[in-house]
């Protein structure tokens, strides 16, 4: 399991030595102003509020307005996650600050560009125990700036697998207060609505386009899924060479953010990021089952009676569904696992106990719904590594061979009524979100929409690119293993041959 982010002490500096003129009786700066104030010029365009309750608003940074910057704005997807556009988005760290950045990295993963893969834990070994830092960052977006950004990278293997190659483009999070209590100034700053946002940096994925051809299939299935866009990502690190071009990076939505506010009536629910043995629901776990919100509330009530309704009696089998369905959409879930199987996704419950959410929501009874995330290895035919416990292969569609480690497929599909429904939502799919000729073009749009900055003089270059060369993202279309196209035609085919080996077609 992983440890819980934390910032990095060089993130400090700032209010150190603002403390320590203080201490010293230098309570002024040369401007007449107080020490960790803006200077003068640097004012909010909103008013103060007549009771002077949120006297952070007497002095936000010059460029912030209330649409783009301030809490409380209208989340704009419209603009932050278009499908039809790749947009371009600028980060800038200090030297130093990039400097510690990457000796974080060095802590947690050993050298860069030093090979390897899991092994025993610590550098140069296995996963650690903790997730990288939070850094302060410039951001600049559509000519304006957000200051003090927190960034970290992220990932297990994805990251990893990017550090000890030598790669540069790694994925990585953005929280835009994170170092609001360090910068009075920035207190709850947004990003147009957002607070919290995630870059893909397409590992494993030589089209770059699966993370969210793969989120628009289950939104066109009808599963709730996190947006995403692609960005052009520039690095200014304060090496005197400007902004240098990073690669193309999918930005994906933080669930726990406005996604709640946008796809639910109700966001007061506990939504839930599973993480270790006990995520397969063999057991419960408050480690494993990692709160996203509510995280001060220590109720875990929704997830225990879902997991005890999942292992109880089967000696009257509406009886058991009955109950499971009381605390668990298993309707929900079994269009999801359609959809998963069906594009064929190695990355997922069944393989990894991870990369899921659940939702208790609040206007279904707190019902608990299965949310997918992380699609980089979805839509692909061959996976480069070992399948999970329990005999799972993700190419499978009958899924006969995943044991009771993974109760909540084992379980559902042994029930008749639950493995007809499974198959009804099969069948549903190869005229709806997985019509073939749909998603051919859509696939062609995509890979239109992104080539020129990719491949070709403003596309990818080393370090920062994950392609080993220019013709392995066009190939990744037509021709290359697990090709987009053809990967599609099998799985129809595929789901079609396991609906009529049982009568369905």
């Amino acid at each position: 399991m992983k440890l819980r982010n934390h910032t990095h002490p060089s993130a400090l500096l700032p209010f150190l030595l603002i403390a320590t003129l203080m201490a010293c009786g230098d309570t002024e700066t040369s401007n007449g102003d107080s020490p960790g104030a803006l200077p003068s010029d640097q004012t909010t365009d909103q008013p103060a509020t007549d009771d002077d309750t949120d006297e952070v608003e007497h002095f936000r940074p010059e460029g912030w307005t209330t649409p783009s910057h301030s809490k409380g704005a209208d989340a704009d997807y419209a603009k932050i996650y278009p499908d039809d556009a790749v947009q371009r988005l600028d980060i800038i760290i200090d030297a130093e600050t990039y400097a510690v950045m990457q000796e974080n990295m060095t802590e947690l993963y050993g050298s860069s560009n030093s090979g390897g893969g899991p092994g025993g834990g610590g550098p140069g070994g296995g996963m650690p125990d903790e997730e990288p830092s939070f850094f302060p960052v410039e951001i600049q977006y559509d000519g304006l700036t957000w200051w003090h950004v927190g960034m970290r990278y992220k990932g297990n293997s994805t990251l990893m697998s990017a550090w000890r190659r030598g790669i540069k483009k790694m994925p990585f999070r953005l929280d835009f207060d994170e170092f609001e209590d360090l910068y009075p100034e920035i207190d709850d700053q947004r990003f147009f609505g957002f607070k919290k946002i995630t870059f893909s940096n397409g590992f494993k994925d030589d089209s770059l386009i699966r993370e969210k051809l793969g989120g628009e299939i289950f939104r066109n299935a009808g599963v709730k899924v996190a947006r995403s866009a692609f960005y052009r990502v520039y690095l200014d690190i304060g090496d005197g060479n400007g902004p240098t071009y990073a690669g193309l990076y999918t930005m994906v939505e933080d669930l726990s953010n406005k996604f709640l506010d946008s796809q639910f009536k109700d966001d007061s629910g506990n939504l839930y990021k599973p993480d270790g043995q006990a995520a397969t629901w063999s057991t419960f776990s408050e480690e494993a089952f990692i709160k996203k919100t509510n995280e001060e509330e220590s109720d875990w009530s929704d997830i225990q009676a879902a997991i005890d309704a999942l292992h109880s009696a089967t000696d009257d089998q509406e009886r058991w569904r009955d109950n499971l369905e009381a605390h668990f959409n298993v309707r929900a879930y079994l269009k999801l696992l359609a959809v998963n199987q069906t594009m064929q996704n190695w990355d997922t419950y069944g393989a990894m106990t991870h990369n899921y959410y659940l939702y208790g929501d609040p206007d279904d009874n707190g019902r608990l719904l299965w949310i997918p995330w992380d699609l980089n290895e979805c839509l692909l035919s061959v996976r480069g590594g070992p399948a999970g416990s329990g005999g799972f292969a993700g190419g499978s569609i009958h899924l006969d061979e995943v044991g009771n480690d993974w109760p909540v497929i084992r379980y559902l599909l042994d029930d008749p009524v639950y493995q007809a429904l499974y198959y009804q939502e099969l069948e549903a799919l190869l005229d709806g979100a997985f019509a073939i000729d749909a998603l051919h073009a859509r696939i062609d749009e995509l890979h239109t929409l992104i080539a020129p900055y990719v491949a070709g003089p403003e596309g990818e270059a080393f370090p920062y690119t994950n392609l080993n060369n220019s013709s392995a993202f066009e190939a990744a279309i037509e021709t290359g293993e697990s090709a987009l196209k053809p990967h599609v035609t099998s799985r129809r085919a595929a789901v079609e041959d396991a609906l009529t080996s049982i009568g369905l077609r």
